[in-house]
């Protein structure tokens, strides 16, 4: 069958060579030049979205009103089953998570690919008793999911991560895994590429997805633009959509609503004085909503402290200055004296996000259109758990995980 995945990201990619490896012929259509540009740091300046079609700005009483109106209605959906409460999506995501490692490492058994050698592990710490003792009660669940996090005292995280002596006196505790995953796919989208080119599948850069077209309930054909605005058309048997917070908007013009929410990732780079104190597993602050781990660059060793901001909240209005100062301050705190905050740059990225916080995987009204968007944690946990899915939905196998997927 002719699958065209309209995206080249990292979920694009994934899809594509799990579609191949189940014997379609896979065309990726992606408007950069590269395939997985934004995750192999080859865009110099992220790019900004198209507006996200479920966003409405109004007037504060009409704020108000929405504000009720989603709270009714996710209570209503709790009630009659339709909506996911917070433990029920925290399972779903572990579950996911869990079968995309195992997905990543089997593609390191059958084809060399491994993951990024940096890094020990992901921590996440907690300077509040109660809300380490909220997570310690999931913990036994989580285990069950396939999910192995541990949980360590005080003491036991400080020797696992000596950079953290600071906080001692202030940790309530930790929980630590050593499947953390790295901020930093390049070098595992860089292998899945060559993998995806040895097995046949093409890449058609520098073309924008404009529309589709659709015909008795089915995708007809794609309407692309090149990069000197000459179009074209192509036709398929299936379409998967993984153009993150692009596919809605294109969605939106086949009467297929996606509820995604723009989320903005705030990324600060800062060199450090003295490496052989940086932290080696990467750490999750629960107190500021930071994430922070050790990269290697073209300029060397780095800190990369990072926070995502959902758009229109009350924390996005804060003034890039007010925002960076905040991190350098927190950084400070956590790791006095580590980094050299001078000429410290903020970066923003835009990203979509589900509106109920889990990655859409899996069919449409559309009978030939399927979704791969919005991941729905940093990193790249779901990315090979998600592509494995939807080629197996495109296929008309039952996925291997249990998932909420899309019904359509």
């Amino acid at each position: 069958m002719r699958v065209i995945v309209l995206g080249g990201g990292l979920l694009g990619v994934a899809s594509a060579y799990y579609l191949q490896q189940l014997g379609h012929e896979v065309t990726v259509i992606d408007r950069h030049g590269t395939p997985a540009a934004k995750v192999r740091g080859l865009v110099d300046t992220p790019t900004p979205a198209a507006p996200l079609p479920t966003y409405r700005p109004g007037t504060s009483w009409r704020a108000a009103f929405e504000r009720v109106r989603n709270r009714v209605h996710g209570w209503t959906g709790y009630l009659t089953g339709t909506a996911h409460r917070p433990t029920e999506r925290m399972e779903h995501l572990a579950r996911l998570g869990a079968y995309s490692r195992e997905s990543v490492r089997a593609l390191g058994r059958e084809a060399g690919v491994t993951q990024p050698s940096r890094g020990a592990g992901w921590m996440r710490i907690y300077t509040d008793a109660e809300a380490f003792g909220q997570f310690a009660r999931n913990v036994p669940r989580l285990h069950a999911l396939g999910c192995v996090m541990h949980l360590l005292s005080a003491d036991e995280a400080l020797r696992i991560e000596p950079a953290l002596e600071p906080l001692r006196g202030q940790l309530a505790g930790a929980a630590f895994t050593r499947e953390g995953t790295s901020s930093d796919a390049a070098g595992f989208v860089g292998s899945a590429i060559f993998m995806c080119r040895a097995a046949g599948v093409h890449f058609l850069m520098n073309h924008t997805v404009t529309q589709l077209h659709a015909r008795e309930g089915r995708v007809d054909h794609v309407e692309l633009r090149n990069a000197d605005g000459e179009r074209t058309t192509l036709r398929a048997d299936a379409y998967v959509m993984a153009l993150g917070s692009g596919s809605a908007p294109v969605a939106q013009g086949l009467g297929v609503p996606l509820r995604l929410r723009r989320v903005h990732e705030h990324v600060v780079l800062l060199p450090l004085k003295n490496p052989a104190q940086a932290p080696q597993v990467m750490l999750q602050d629960l107190h500021s909503r930071l994430r922070l781990q050790r990269v290697t660059t073209p300029d060397g060793d780095r800190l990369r402290v990072w926070t995502t901001v959902r758009a229109g909240s009350a924390a996005a209005a804060l003034r890039d200055d007010v925002r960076l100062a905040r991190m350098l301050a927190r950084v400070e705190t956590l790791l006095p004296g580590l980094v050299d905050a001078r000429g410290a740059v903020l970066t923003t990225t835009p990203y979509a996000r589900s509106a109920n916080g889990l990655p859409l995987i899996g069919r449409t009204r559309m009978r030939n259109l399927f979704l791969n968007v919005a991941p729905g944690a940093p990193g790249w946990i779901h990315a090979c758990g998600a592509g494995k899915s939807i080629a197996r939905i495109v296929s008309g196998m039952s996925p291997e995980v249990e998932f909420a997927f899309a019904k359509g």
